[in-house]
């Protein structure tokens, strides 16, 4: 008896450990990321936060407020340089070079980096600037860098063209926006920047539409599927507004629920002195990216689950206000994403699938609100972000589901 009871226990003990390895594989495959052998990882409780252009030596400052990667790199990558993020542990995004290829830390090489923003006009060497990068050039460069390892995904990043079509900083390329679609071939990991505090009066909407224009593009780019990340701003780095830890938050916010995988901050300060980590220049926004990436890492398996439709329909009290949301099932809740895609205040009301008398928890802000014939509102200051998890008790109907790809005050 006791010889059965043991081979039992060995046997439930084995079955365990098989179906717990095979729900880590499951896991890994559905990934995104799981088309590379040397890319981002593909844990569910991972989701990519980056810094942009930056030397090893401040690895440790950016890993301390959750930065998990480094995009870009400054100059041409040295085997000192891999030495010193392998000690560090920080992943990078260079550009494509023989130490690269060959280094023994080659793992931490998540990616290639292509020729930031091909889409603006570019340096005709003589002091003035020439017309955007052709598309074919563009795609000519990605397919020299897959010769090479076919292991990493490129990382191409366009200018603030992908949201203002109107930006002159494109030169003769002014406008085309068809461009993107052709030029989309040229990478697997697509980004683009926009720093509306900065450069737009505080138009923070400009995110979310360039979010949607890339997936648009993407759709139609006959290419392959590919990822949506983008780039979010820190600092006054040419000497105009600094945004606000509000307006950090709402910008990422509004990348995720608009379907970014990935954030990138830009943390530069160019004047009135250079600082290549300008961040930490400004406490509150350093504390502020802390904060969001804290709340975005606590928050990884949910964002790196599928996003569903049809169970929760969000309306608002102000025409002029628009309330943007995206929805989420894991682990027995419901996920609701929400932010006004306006300047102005309004008034939204939720309403879920069934009949559900549950309490909504307001996710970072220690507050619940109660629910009522399968209804709550809550209110929305200009640009402000809510995020709402719904007890397991929330029914919803599962025929009205639609599964589509992850996305991500």
């Amino acid at each position: 008896m006791i010889k059965g009871w043991l081979g039992f226990a060995v046997f439930a003990f084995f079955l365990a450990a098989t179906l717990l390895l095979l729900g880590r594989i499951v896991s890994a495959q559905s990934s995104p990321y799981s088309q590379w052998t040397n890319g981002p990882s593909t844990s569910p409780n991972f989701f990519p936060i980056g810094a942009w252009l930056q030397s090893p030596g401040h690895a440790q400052e950016f890993q301390n407020i959750g930065v998990n990667m480094f995009v870009g790199f400054y100059g041409n990558l040295e085997a000192a340089d891999m030495t010193a993020f392998a000690k560090m542990k920080m992943p990078v995004v260079p550009t494509q070079n023989s130490v690269g290829l060959m280094s023994p830390q080659r793992s931490l090489i998540w990616g290639w980096e292509q020729i930031d923003e091909p889409d603006n006009a570019q340096s005709n060497g003589h002091g003035g600037y020439g017309p955007c990068m052709k598309p074919s050039a563009v795609v000519s460069s990605y397919n020299a860098i897959k010769a090479n390892d076919k292991t990493s995904p490129v990382f191409l990043n366009f200018g603030r063209g992908a949201s203002n079509a109107g930006y002159n900083g494109r030169g003769s390329c002014t406008g085309d926006t068809a461009y993107y679609s052709q030029a989309m071939a040229g990478g697997d990991i697509i980004s683009f920047d926009i720093y509306p505090v900065a450069n737009y009066n505080g138009q923070l909407e400009l995110v979310p539409n360039g979010v949607d224009n890339l997936k648009s593009w993407a759709a139609r780019c006959n290419c392959g599927s590919k990822l949506i990340w983008n780039a979010i701003e820190t600092t006054p780095f040419n000497g105009g507004a600094t945004p606000t830890p509000a307006q950090i938050r709402s910008e990422v916010w509004m990348s995720l629920i608009h379907g970014s995988q990935g954030i990138v901050y830009f943390v530069h300060v160019l004047s009135p002195k250079f600082r290549e980590d300008g961040i930490f220049n400004y406490p509150e926004s350093v504390q502020a990216v802390k904060s969001i990436d804290a709340q975005i890492a606590s928050l990884a398996p949910v964002l790196n689950s599928p996003t569903v439709t049809g169970d929760v329909r969000v309306s608002s009290n102000s025409s002029g206000v628009p309330v943007d949301m995206m929805e989420k099932d894991y682990g027995g809740s419901k996920y609701v994403f929400s932010v006004a895609r306006a300047n102005s205040s309004t008034v939204a009301t939720f309403t879920v699938t069934g009949n559900s008398t549950a309490t909504v928890t307001v996710l970072g802000e220690s507050r619940q609100i109660a629910m009522g014939n399968g209804q709550f509102q809550d209110s929305f200051s200009g640009y402000q972000v809510h995020l709402y998890q719904l007890s397991s008790g929330t029914s919803a109907a599962p025929a009205a589901r639609t599964n589509v790809k992850p996305a991500g005050q």
